[in-house]
């Protein structure tokens, strides 16, 4: 019975995160930067022997792509023989996006200019331009065939012999079909918040002199959804200030509160504050020894996880961890167990514990209604009960009549009886005839 009793789950048996070593994180680093960089040139031999000149597509391709097209016709239609994705998308400004906004951050991680070789500039893979022109492809074809369809739904209904609409798509069958799509009806949100969602840096620059000044985010947005603003006026106050001033409001509406309450709840608390600080104190010794210990051991575990986690690494890494790594062994600690608790606390629980009852704990009325409906489900779930179990009775009754009757019909006497039954009658009725 008692065999299968599972131990409790301590703290020292939930693993924590490995340390490792600033040496070891440097040498995973370059093994990292070394595979990627062979992944990447793998990619690069894969694309120029599928796609020859157009495997990568940077500013001075898109130039020529773009100068063949308004030459002449064969021209234009070679391109789109090599790159269908030139019919709809415009590589030139592909690139340009790239260049000033998408990359263009003031981080060094989210900006090209960091990550150059040489004389390079942002480019796209043909394989990443040619998925977005299946992307935008799929967009435009669902948007063409949900606004046909409303189209065709407005006309059905209000179709009439005395006038005849129109047979075109209107507005809004467009913005219906949005709606459905779910997709936003302009661009409008997307290009305003670009600055922020980018970490560009935007300058002001007046017309007459040289000087620029850097704009906060909050100002641009104003600007773009048509706030006014001139070079030299007090700047639109951004969100992150609006949020610290409400912030700053918050705080002083709570000390406020605080103070004005502080000092009904010091009369309140101080009969009870002085009742249980002799417990207190008598308590806090034993348990703050034994988290004293249960941290040492905690800390003795994890150095022990640590050193093998990143003796692991190194062997994965080909390498032999460092010699002082090897003969430096933590301090062996014992674990301090489950804490327990005295006699002498189990005996004055009275004066550490702290029931409370379910009205203190929820609401009166609250508990009232879900007292309520709990009752409404049981009535109803019995009554349902009872109209189940009487349909089955009288279910089962219809069907042992049926039986019965079925069973007289057959045997030789319920024929028998069936035929007096009918003779008699029939005497009767011509008893009745002679009478008359």
């Amino acid at each position: 019975m008692y065999g299968h009793r599972r131990s409790l789950v301590g703290t020292a048996d939930i693993p924590a995160a490995a340390e490792i070593s600033q040496e070891c994180c440097a040498s995973l680093e370059q093994a990292a930067n070394s595979l990627a960089t062979l992944q990447q040139r793998h990619e690069e031999h894969f694309h120029k022997q599928r796609y020859v000149d157009f495997w990568k597509l940077d500013q001075g391709k898109a130039r020529r792509v773009e100068q063949q097209m308004r030459e002449s016709e064969e021209g234009e239609a070679d391109v789109y023989r090599k790159l269908p994705a030139a019919k709809i998308l415009k590589l030139d400004e592909m690139i340009k996006l790239s260049r000033n906004i998408f990359m263009n951050g003031s981080n060094a991680d989210n900006n090209w200019r960091f990550f150059r070789s040489k004389q390079e500039s942002p480019a796209l893979l043909y394989t990443a331009f040619s998925d977005l022109h299946v992307v935008v492809t799929s967009i435009t074809r669902r948007l063409v065939q949900s606004s046909l369809f409303f189209a065709m739904s407005r006309l059905r209904a209000t179709r009439s012999s005395a006038y005849t609409h129109q047979q075109a798509v209107k507005h809004c069958d467009v913005l219906a079909a949005l709606k459905v799509l779910g997709m936003k009806q302009n661009s409008s949100d997307t290009w305003v918040h670009v600055a922020r969602r980018c970490e560009l840096e935007v300058y002001d620059q007046a017309r007459e002199s040289h000087s620029q000044r850097k704009m906060q985010y909050g100002e641009v947005e104003r600007i773009l959804t048509g706030g006014e603003y001139t070079m030299g006026t007090k700047p639109f106050p951004t969100s992150e200030d609006e949020n610290r001033n409400l912030n700053h409001e918050s705080t002083e509406d709570s000390s406020s509160e605080h103070g004005s309450t502080s000092s009904a709840g010091i009369s309140h608390n101080s009969h009870h504050s002085s009742t249980h600080t002799t417990l207190t104190t008598d308590r806090t010794e034993p348990a703050d020894q034994f988290g004293k210990k249960t941290d040492a051991y905690l800390h003795y575990i994890d150095q022990k996880a640590s050193k093998r986690e990143e003796i692991r690494l190194w062997k994965l890494l080909g390498k032999d961890p460092p010699p002082e790594m090897l003969s430096e062994e933590p301090t062996q600690i014992e674990n301090a167990g489950p804490y327990r608790h005295d006699r002498d606390d189990l005996d004055d629980w009275r004066g550490w514990a702290d029931p409370r009852p379910e009205w203190e704990v929820y609401d009166v009325e609250e508990l009232e209604e879900h007292l309520a409906d709990n009752r409404k489900q049981a009535q109803s779930l019995l009554s349902r009960h009872d109209t189940a179990k009487s349909e089955k009775n009288r279910i089962e009754g219809e069907s042992r009549s049926s039986e019965q009757e079925l069973s007289d019909q057959g045997s030789p006497n319920g024929r028998d009886a069936r035929k007096t039954q009918i003779e008699s009658s029939a005497d009767d009725s011509s008893s009745e005839h002679e009478g008359v």
